[in-house]
């Protein structure tokens, strides 16, 4: 998609070139030639506008492939956070190797109580990414304003895990809820299944203005093998 869109871009901008040029020579040739000169004035002008026009869409065009660039990009410039885009190709990925490696996988999402407020900041990421020191922890940017925090291969002292984290966030961001949950490695394990519990899950946070911690299991009857945080 990237690829047709640079060629795209590079024949807009031959096409304002040929314009532009056009406009030129016949500004020239008015001027060479007196009796001639209003007519083609008026001749010039509506490829004028046409150039202008193609220009304008070329900076729009522009406009949105740097968002899209952007978007596509691991890790976020501003906050050192992994962008939404890759959190969600990352999670399918664990989803797919907790179910291949039978080990469960715990997902964190950190949501400010205040709807003004935001969680994308690089100090925050700084400080949580410090905590998050084992292979595949990862701290991830949301659609909005919060974080979500991916563990891969957890066990029940996740909890704990998630309590120093809410602890943490509410020092430096006061009045931020956290929402964890572990989830099995069942069969119907995917990042559309992760986003539907959380959403159920948050749905009683909207309400408190105050932090709040919710943090949950999905029961299995097999033990854990897997290390502790």
């Amino acid at each position: 998609m990237g690829d047709r869109r640079f060629d795209r871009e590079a024949q807009y901008w031959k096409l304002t070139s040929l314009l532009l040029l056009s406009v030129a020579a016949l500004v020239l040739f008015a001027l060479s030639l007196p009796e001639y000169t209003t007519g083609l004035l008026i001749a010039a002008l509506p490829i004028a506008v046409t150039a202008l026009l193609v220009v304008r869409f070329q900076r729009n065009l522009m406009r949105d492939m740097q968002a899209e660039l952007q978007r596509q990009l691991p890790v976020d410039g501003e906050t050192g956070a992994i962008s939404q885009f890759w959190f969600q190709r990352t999670l399918e990925q664990e989803c797919r190797r907790a179910m291949r490696e039978f080990t469960p996988i715990s997902v964190v999402h950190l949501v400010p109580a205040d709807p003004k407020q935001s969680l994308h900041q690089k100090s925050l990421v700084d400080e949580l990414n410090q905590r998050m020191t084992r292979p595949g922890d990862l701290v991830a940017l949301d659609t909005i304003r919060g974080l979500w925090l991916l563990l891969p291969a957890t066990n029940e002292a996740v909890r704990g895990f998630a309590e120093r984290v809410f602890k943490l966030v509410n020092q430096l961001m006061p009045d931020t809820h956290l929402t964890c949950y572990t989830f099995q490695p069942m069969a119907d394990l995917s990042p559309i299944k992760v986003t539907d519990v959380f959403a159920q899950l948050e749905t009683e946070l909207d309400s408190h203005t105050n932090a709040q911690m919710c943090c949950e299991s999905e029961g299995f009857d097999m033990p854990s093998v897997t290390y502790s945080l």
